[in-house]
């Protein structure tokens, strides 16, 4: 029932009052104006309820609404975010794949690099052994030390290949430089402590510390030799030379056979 319908019944019935004074005035004018009154009462009571209904339900409308339009945006964003996310898993993936081929070159490289390393170690070995006998306890330790960095599994194989490089490029450099020390030597059966000059990896010569005495490494015959006392001086020259204590000056050194005929 709507308000219009509230006034015409309220003024229907004021107009009946007025006109017909018998009807306000029967017995039943009570009774009557009772009747009337009520279900105005229910009519403005109904509507009052149904317009705080819509009311509310306008307010509940109205936050469904923006709680919608909330969901929208964030279902965007997620969107979004689920799209950069995908390209960023491809992405991954594929330096993934790049990382494991990698990997599984290196895998190959080392598996072929290890054998190397071992043959190289071998021929520093070979080159200690053989040959002029210089430094031999010095390039023994060092040949040494390579084969237990080799046997170590955790040792890395880049840190392998570094020290045999090393090692290697070392035993290159004797051949590019003259070199004096101090060692005991044996002699035709004498063991005698001697300057050994080292003359790349030409030629060894020993002088004794009184320099009364002088001689060369004969590798054709792998023992150590007494020179004539006329190489005396050069071979005290060199030693000078070799320890820095005189500059350099062209000498004349035997040499002597190489190999054996």
């Amino acid at each position: 029932m709507t308000d219009k319908t509230i006034v015409f019944g309220l003024a229907l019935f004021f107009f009946l009052a007025s006109a017909w004074p018998g009807f306000a005035a029967s017995g039943d004018d009570a009774d009557m104006g009772e009747m009337v009154r009520e279900p105005v009462r229910e009519s403005v009571e109904i509507r009052k309820e149904t317009q705080k209904k819509n009311e509310q339900w306008q307010r509940e409308r109205a936050g469904l609404t923006a709680r919608y339009d909330r969901l929208k945006e964030e279902n965007k964003r997620l969107a979004s975010k689920k799209d950069g996310l995908e390209q960023n898993l491809a992405a991954a993936g594929e330096r993934i794949e790049r990382k494991e081929k990698q990997l599984s070159d290196i895998e190959q490289v080392t598996e072929g690099i290890e054998p190397f390393l071992t043959e190289m170690i071998g021929r520093i070995d070979r080159l200690t052994g053989e040959g002029m006998p210089f430094l031999q306890e010095e390039r023994t330790r060092r040949v040494e030390r390579l084969r237990e960095m080799m046997a170590e599994p955790e040792a890395d194989v880049s840190e392998k290949y570094r020290k045999v490089m090393e090692a290697l490029l070392v035993e290159a450099e004797y051949g590019n430089t003259i070199e004096v020390y101090q060692e005991t030597i044996d002699v035709s059966g004498r063991s005698i402590l001697a300057n050994i000059f080292r003359l790349g990896r030409i030629s060894l010569f020993y002088q004794t510390m009184d320099q009364q005495e002088s001689g060369w490494f004969d590798v054709a015959e792998g023992r150590w030799e007494v020179l004539p006392k006329k190489h005396n001086r050069a071979i005290s020259a060199a030693v000078d030379i070799g320890a820095k204590r005189q500059p350099v000056e062209l000498l004349t050194l035997p040499l002597g056979r190489m190999v054996v005929e």
